[in-house]
C-alpha cells in the first residue's frame, strides 16, 4: 500500500511542477517577458510528453515535444526577434511560421487527427 500512496505523492507533485510551468509562463507572457514564458511553456510540455512515454503513449509524447518547441519558437519570435519598421517592432517571419507549424502539427498529434488510429482501438476484436 505504501507504493500507492507514493505514486500518489509523485504525480501530486508532477501535476504541481506541469501547472507551476503553465501558470507561471501565463503570468510572465502578460507581464511582457515572452522569451522566459516560452521557456516555462516548453519546460511544461515536456514534463507532459515524459509522462506520456512513461505510459506508452509516444504519437502523444511526440505531439506534445513539437507543441513545446513550437511555443517556444513562438515566444522567442515575438518576444526578441523583428526589425522595427516605422516604430513598430516586426516578428521574425520565419521563425514565427516554424512556430506555428510546429504547434499545429504537435496539437493534431495529441488529439489524434494524424497518424494511425489509436492502438487500443486497432487491436479490439470486432464481433
Amino acid at each position: 500500500m505504501s507504493d500507492i500512496s507514493g505514486t500518489g505523492t509523485v504525480g501530486s507533485a508532477a501535476r504541481g511542477v506541469v501547472a507551476l510551468c503553465f501558470v507561471g509562463g501565463a503570468v510572465l507572457a502578460v507581464t511582457g517577458r515572452l522569451v522566459v514564458a516560452g521557456v516555462a511553456f516548453l519546460a511544461g510540455h515536456t514534463f507532459l510528453a515524459t509522462a506520456a512515454m512513461v505510459e506508452g503513449q509516444r504519437r502523444r509524447g511526440a505531439g506534445l515535444s513539437l507543441s513545446g518547441v513550437g511555443w517556444l519558437a513562438l515566444s522567442v519570435s515575438l518576444g526578441a526577434g523583428g526589425s522595427s519598421a516605422g516604430g513598430v517592432a516586426v516578428p521574425e517571419t520565419p521563425l514565427l511560421a516554424v512556430g506555428i507549424g510546429l504547434v499545429t502539427v504537435g496539437t493534431l498529434l495529441v488529439v489524434g487527427a494524424l497518424g494511425a488510429g489509436d492502438a487500443e482501438a486497432e487491436s479490439t476484436p470486432k464481433n
